[in-house]
């Protein structure tokens, strides 16, 4: 499909412009709804219809929720000239190789919500405290929050550790826990405010 004919139709709307710059890196329509302001709906939508034309693509289409969404070599190209045309800094992003199903998996509320606070070992009940304070409307109780633990130790996305005369373990994340998480801290990123203006 010629890339001048996809790029004018993708930018029709402002929500159009917001959501192709929301994609710094793969992403739900949950997440461009936070990042843009713009109701998840909608956003789920306009996804859609770039995927349609070929701008974006699902990593992770057997999921019935959380499906992360990335630009095609022709959405790059896309959100590349719209950067160009608002005079807009663009960085290229290296699509990292981890298992974006198991990604998406993550972006659940609870599990995203207990991989962010994890900065360091804690037990479930030390994460509760932070949430309580960071997140106040979150809705998750102790066992909540043990029975997600329980849930990223089967994936290898936090492990335990052993504190000397200490009961019970702390947890931590693993490598992989940790780019998850910077993944989803990066996910949250409002669209710069230069950028709103530009739009």
């Amino acid at each position: 499909m010629e890339h001048r004919t996809v790029y004018q139709p993708a930018i029709e709307s402002q929500n159009d412009r917001k959501i192709l710059l929301a994609f710094n890196q793969p992403i739900t329509a949950k997440q461009v709804a936070g990042q843009t302001g713009i109701p998840e709906d909608t956003c789920s939508y306009l996804i859609a219809k770039f995927a349609k034309n070929g701008l974006t693509t699902c990593l992770n289409p057997a999921a019935g929720n959380s499906r992360l969404y990335w630009l095609t070599e022709l959405g790059k190209k896309c959100q590349k000239d719209l950067c160009r045309e608002l005079n807009l800094s663009h960085k290229e992003y290296d699509l990292p190789n981890i298992d974006w199903e198991l990604y998406g998996w993550t972006c659940f509320n609870h599990r995203s919500a207990v991989i962010k606070t994890l900065t360091e070992p804690m037990q479930p009940s030390k994460i509760k405290q932070i949430l309580r304070i960071q997140k106040p409307n979150i809705k998750i109780s102790a066992n909540n929050i043990r029975d997600v633990i329980r849930l990223l130790l089967a994936k290898k996305i936090v492990q335990p550790v052993k504190i000397k005369k200490k009961a019970h373990p702390r947890y931590e994340l693993t490598d992989l826990g940790k780019t998850f998480r910077q993944l989803l801290i990066n996910s949250k990123a409002h669209i710069g405010q230069n950028s709103s203006n530009h739009i």
